[in-house]
């Protein structure tokens, strides 16, 4: 990641839109921390870390207006997390991110859209995995 991007953000995790979950793709909407510097709008690579619980996700993060649903001018900070389906409404999560996978566009379909999630999902899943990506992975003790 680029020195004048952010490595990490907190913030809770609010209700959004609910289009995730139906597209087989749920995710956890993030409301930064008031003040939090917040990356540019695009699609990265990252851990979802739960203090409270010591959990770790892998993540992919889009950050963005939602484009392809004209959703108005918000960027909105969205993660799907690929190995848990849990319940994170309410609380407070930290991202840590590892790397930009590609710039936010909008799509002609919904179609093209999920394809694209998909390959962001394996493209995220090999970055996780690199050692670039382990060292980023968040520990609690």
């Amino acid at each position: 990641m680029p020195e004048s991007v952010p490595t990490r953000l907190s913030g809770t995790v609010v209700h959004g839109a609910g289009r995730g979950r139906g597209l087989g793709f749920p995710t956890a909407n993030v409301s930064p921390d008031p003040g939090s510097d917040v990356p540019p709008p695009a699609v990265y690579s990252g851990w979802l870390a739960r203090p409270a619980t010591g959990g770790v996700h892998r993540a992919t993060i889009s950050i963005g207006t939602n484009p392809t649903f004209e959703d108005g001018p918000l960027i909105h900070t969205e993660v799907y997390c690929h190995d848990t389906s849990d319940d994170l409404y309410g609380e407070r999560v930290e991202l840590r991110f590892v790397a930009r996978i590609r710039d936010t566009v909008r799509f002609a379909s919904v179609d093209e859209l999920l394809l694209a999630a998909r390959a962001d999902v394996r493209r995220s899943e090999a970055l996780l995995d690199s050692a670039h990506g382990r060292r980023a992975r968040p520990v609690f003790t």
